[in-house]
């Protein structure tokens, strides 16, 4: 079993407050896993169903990269 060959470290849990340039302030729990032997992380920022931070996550979905442009 992976667990017991320790090649996985444990998952982590976080909040993390990120300001984004498009939607503002994005509250989201951060989860980390961790390879030792690779020196890798894998972080997953999630919002709560139906709070703002998930609405705004769901625009971004929606707008990706794209940038008004200037008139």
């Amino acid at each position: 079993m992976i667990w017991e060959a320790n090649e996985v470290g444990a998952v982590r849990k976080d909040f993390k407050r990120i300001v984004h340039p498009e939607v503002g302030i994005l509250e989201l729990h951060c989860q980390m896993l961790l390879d030792f032997d690779q020196s890798q992380a894998l972080l997953v920022f999630t919002a709560i169903p139906g709070s703002e931070s998930y609405g705004k996550l769901q625009l971004l979905s929606v707008i990706g990269d794209q940038r008004a442009s200037p008139s």
